[in-house]
């Protein structure tokens, strides 16, 4: 197969974010925010440094292409940057809120969710179209989170904002174009921890003194953070973004198998019916792109 390099380096992202509930439960005892703020301010530390050792070169490209748009597109990048910032700073809160105070099946469902409410946007927003079938897939997500929501709202409601929060970040940033990606992250990155850095006071009272804390945030910034978002920017060189959008269910049907292997959490009938249309949702709407993986990994 071509690029097998690029293929195992897209399913190596999503394999690493997949088990990302694992390292984050150990630190249940801990604050959400102070979680996050720490999340951010070692991944802003490592990036530096991966960017300062591999990107100089993109950093000066980037910085020249800015300077030579017009006023109004400068400023819409700063904006659309910005605004991409904050979206992942909502996104990765809620999301830790979720794995460690609710339960993981509900992180599982949010990025279910997340390409299909993606994709709707991308009509709403960037006039993007769906066939027949996708609007049919669209209807039964509809119904599956009818289903959980009836079962359980709080799980329902969390899941929806934390999957809009991340459409709305892979939306805005289509329309942020020319730049390298890992550069731009780190703006958002930084950008991130000004905002936490402003409202530390209301994220955390006293700075944690653990060391296994500190350990795991750092494994967490550097494995979980950095590290996957390299190997799907790297993956997205020879890999199409549609193929990669297909192996992106590795994540989230990793969290739903470790749900109840490894966390022993479990569904009631509702829930069961639920997740069990969301699934044949989900196969509906990328059934034209399966199709075209399967010939291509048949080659």
């Amino acid at each position: 197969m071509e690029n097998q390099k690029h293929y195992l380096a897209a399913i190596g992202a999503f394999v690493l974010w997949g088990v990302f509930a694992i390292p984050l439960r150990t630190l249940k005892d801990f604050s959400p925010g102070e979680i996050l703020y720490f999340r951010i301010f070692f991944s802003a530390l490592f990036l530096t440094i991966f960017l300062l050792g591999f990107k100089r070169s993109s950093i000066k490209q980037d910085w020249y292409y800015f300077k030579s748009l017009e006023k109004k597109k400068r400023m819409s990048v700063v904006w659309l940057t910005l605004f991409g910032g904050i979206l992942l700073t909502l996104n990765w809160l809620i999301f830790i809120h979720i794995v460690n105070n609710i339960n993981v099946k509900t992180a599982s469902f949010t990025y279910l969710m997340c390409p299909v409410i993606t994709a709707v946007l991308g009509v709403a927003i960037l006039k993007e179209h769906l066939n027949k079938m996708q609007w049919l897939a669209v209807f039964i997500c509809i119904i599956s989170c009818a289903l959980i929501g009836m079962s359980s709202f709080e799980e329902l409601s969390y899941s929806f904002i934390t999957a809009l929060t991340y459409a709305l970040y892979l939306i805005t940033q289509r329309k942020n174009q020319g730049f390298d990606r890992m550069v731009m992250l780190a703006l958002q990155i930084y950008f991130s921890l000004f905002l936490l850095t402003l409202s530390i006071n209301f994220l955390l009272d006293n700075a944690p003194v653990s060391f296994t804390f500190y350990g795991t945030i750092s494994a967490i910034a550097i494995l979980f953070t950095i590290l996957p978002l390299f190997l799907n920017l790297y993956a997205l060189n020879k890999v199409n973004s549609t193929t990669v959008g297909i192996l992106l269910y590795i994540n989230p049907l990793m969290n739903f198998v470790l749900a109840f292997t490894f966390f022993n959490e479990a569904l009631n009938i509702q829930q069961l019916v639920g997740y069990s249309l969301i699934f044949v949702g989900l196969f509906l709407f990328n059934f034209k792109h399966i199709r075209k993986l399967q010939t291509r990994f048949a080659r």
